[in-house]
């Protein structure tokens, strides 16, 4: 049976996996640039090779206390229906393939859950498998948009002046 490979990273004590082909890579945390009237889990953006990339925190989706970014997380660059993003992690724990037979289909686990993809079995842990397309739903996509482009008219009309 294949292996696929994933990059599992920590979010306050879960573990959390992405497919490694999804992830274009990995940096140290960096200040963000808040964005006013963002959706809940975005944190605020970043410069990416030119790119405006907006920065997410997975702790709210989890239970967890959101908390601002500090210098020792980690930035996960990746993309999702057409947008670049980036994940939070408190830390990168590992690079390992695991036995596709080892996953389950979060949805049959789970009716309805939006956050994940599936689930694997990783010795005595369970890693869940973040589907990066479902972080935002549409209409957080639209505000996220939105607000960006309120940000950029603001800047502009600051340099005009």
């Amino acid at each position: 049976m294949p292996n696929t490979e994933y990059v599992i990273f920590e979010v306050d004590s879960c573990k959390f996996a992405l497919p490694s082909v999804v992830v274009d890579r990995v940096e140290r945390a960096v200040q963000l640039t808040p964005v006013p009237d963002a959706p809940v889990p975005v944190l605020g953006v970043v410069n990416y090779s030119g790119d405006v990339v907006p920065v997410l925190g997975l702790w709210g989706r989890i239970g967890g206390e959101e908390r601002d970014v500090i210098l020792s997380d980690r930035l996960i660059f990746s993309s999702a229906n057409g947008r670049r993003m980036a994940l939070v992690a408190d830390r990168i724990s590992d690079v390992i393939e695991i036995d596709d037979k080892a996953t389950h289909d979060a949805d049959e686990i789970w009716p309805g859950i939006s956050l994940l993809k599936s689930l694997a079995g990783m010795g005595t842990d369970v890693v869940l498998v973040q589907d990066m397309s479902k972080l935002l739903d549409p209409e957080q996509e639209m505000d996220l948009l939105a607000a960006i482009a309120a940000m950029n008219e603001a800047e502009d009309s600051a340099a005009d002046d």
